[in-house]
């Protein structure tokens, strides 16, 4: 399967990601291997709407450069949703560090530059038996509430 194409970029439309999702949960179960889900909230801000219109482009190749290729990206509206097979607690902390880090800079694009605020929400299983679609969802959207409750430019790891 392919990332489909929006506005130039790669990521996977929510369809794809809640069959490539279910894949991953099942095969965790069965082979139990860590797997972490992160909920990353955008919020874009730049000079006029023009510059706006390019932010999700820019935060989506910007985005796509700093992941591994195994790692499953998907949108809907303002909200991210990237699954990131066989990577555990500490590496869901080092995903989420080092997107801060990279959005923390402003993005000069042509006629202005793109600033974006994130807030993530990120949780890990180590796989096994005890690991299911609905838990992690919930979770990873709990840990998007809490991050919300601390701030921008925050992450929660639930």
């Amino acid at each position: 399967m392919r990332k489909t194409v929006s506005h130039g970029d790669e990521i996977y439309g929510s369809d794809v990601f809640k069959i490539l999702f279910e894949y991953e949960v099942s095969r965790c179960q069965r082979y139990p291997a860590p797997l972490t889900l992160l909920k990353i909230e955008m919020i874009p801000s730049a000079l006029n709407d023009e510059l706006l219109g390019k932010a999700p482009g820019v935060f989506i190749s910007a985005l796509n450069a700093h992941l591994r290729s195994v790692d499953i990206p998907s949108k809907a509206g303002n909200i991210f949703s990237i699954l990131l097979p066989t990577s555990d607690e500490h590496g869901a902390r080092a995903v989420c560090e080092r997107l801060l880090s990279v959005f923390k800079n402003k993005f000069d694009v042509s006629n202005g530059s793109i600033a974006f605020s994130l807030q993530i929400g990120a949780t890990a299983h180590n796989g096994g038996p005890t690991l299911t679609s609905e838990s992690i969802l919930l979770k990873a959207d709990g840990a998007l509430k809490q991050s919300k409750l601390k701030g921008p430019n925050t992450y929660f790891l639930a």
